[in-house]
């Protein structure tokens, strides 16, 4: 298991998450809708916006340390059921699911059911936890090490969850 690591990013990618949060959340409202499992309730906005940031941090990261890597589309018409990044060069490829954390969350979580998914085919988790609005750490887990947490019932779905 790696430790935590520290970077930085540009101020600006906050103001751009949430724009792109708003534009992405109207193009999902029939898919995160009341009664599905997706649900997210008034925070829809709010959880897609982690997202976004924590995924823009990433490419910005592997960006500056030069590695090679795709990935999803931020914005698409619906839901991308594959990773986020797909890291290549080191024998395997790396396939990636980047998820935030809110700076003032104390634990970990994965969606058990998108965990679970065989399409997916999920090798990493990238934890983005945000500290301020230009500096988060991050930490790696191998998909074999999130499906050995702990499997409880989050506010909107079963999730993996380990303490930071």
């Amino acid at each position: 298991m790696s430790e935590w690591k520290d970077i930085s990013y540009p101020k600006m990618f906050v103001s751009l998450s949430k724009e792109l949060s708003e534009f992405r959340s109207k193009l999902s409202e029939n898919i995160y809708k009341e009664g599905t499992e997706q649900y997210r309730g008034n925070r829809e906005s709010e959880i897609s916006q982690l997202g976004i940031l924590a995924e823009l941090i990433s490419q910005h990261f592997l960006t500056e340390q030069d590695l090679e890597f795709t990935s999803a589309p931020i914005i698409d018409v619906g839901p991308v059921v594959m990773c986020d990044i797909v890291l290549a060069g080191f024998g395997n490829d790396y396939l990636i699911d980047v998820k935030g954390v809110k700076k003032d969350d104390d634990t970990l979580r994965v969606n058990y059911n998108a965990h679970n998914n065989q399409n997916k085919k999920t090798t990493h988790y990238l934890f983005v936890h945000i500290l301020t609005s230009c500096t988060a750490r991050y930490k790696w887990f191998t998909n074999d090490e999130v499906s050995s947490w702990n499997v409880s019932q989050s506010t909107y779905s079963k999730v993996y969850s380990n303490p930071i």
